[in-house]
């Protein structure tokens, strides 16, 4: 008998209980427990932006896959990134991962898509046509940085862990330090009251940062970007910084 599959969506401000305890226990099996429900509800309920899009997949009227476009505007552009997409390990490979996607696109139309996939992911996204490429790890000397607003600073970035800031020359940074080398990724410039709401980078460090050209130095260290659309994402909009 063949299983019957079913696919619907939500604005996260309109889920029940029940669906949102499904999305968080579905994060939790797959992906290790991370998805507090106060976690949720920063990231989804208080989202500066607006509610997000949440997808869930039910073969034979059990929940099974889920994925979350989280409202994350880039550019003062209506957007969304993939976020929290996971499927119970009996039925991946499948196909589900494609139709939930599917249902996803079509359903946002011609907004703004865009994510940083895992390697699980990523086939997925460019079998459904994305527009792929890849942000490069690079030396950083504080220039062509991207300026975080102090909004969205406050509100996601001062909710992640282990991010801090450094003073250059009365400019100020935001740095996330790899805490077992003497290095930090750079994300961005924000003001001196925003840079406050963090802890001060102590010790000098490398600094790095992404860019869209590979190099001898750097080929081997990327992140994939995947987008609908050919757009400028600043990696400091990634979902798990």
């Amino acid at each position: 008998m063949e299983k019957q599959i079913q696919i619907e969506s939500f604005w996260t401000d309109k889920l029940s209980c029940e669906q949102k305890n499904n999305l968080i226990n579905l994060a939790n099996t797959v992906f290790g427990p991370f998805l507090t429900e106060a976690y949720y509800n920063a990231k989804y309920v208080e989202n500066l932006y607006g509610p997000s899009l949440a997808t869930f997949v039910s073969v034979d009227g059990v929940v099974v896959g889920a994925n979350v476009m989280w409202r994350n505007d880039v550019d003062s552009v209506k957007a969304y990134q993939f976020a929290d997409t996971c499927l119970l390990e009996p039925f991946r490979g499948k196909g589900l991962f494609i139709k939930l996607m599917a249902h996803v696109l079509e359903v946002l139309g011609e907004d703004l898509m865009y994510g940083f996939p895992s390697a699980n992911s990523y086939p997925g996204c460019v079998k459904m046509g994305l527009h792929v490429e890849h942000l490069y790890k690079t030396i950083c000397l504080f220039k062509n940085d991207a300026v975080i607003d102090d909004a969205y600073a406050a509100w996601w970035l001062r909710a992640q862990n282990g991010l801090s800031y450094i003073n250059n020359r009365g400019k100020y940074y935001l740095v996330r330090k790899n805490n077992s080398k003497p290095v930090a990724t750079l994300l961005g410039q924000v003001s001196e009251a925003t840079a406050r709401l963090f802890p001060k980078t102590e010790g000098l460090c490398l600094l790095e940062g992404f860019e869209t050209k590979s190099s001898i130095y750097n080929k081997n260290k990327s992140i994939p970007l995947v987008c609908n659309k050919k757009w400028n994402v600043p990696y400091w909009k990634i979902d798990a910084i």
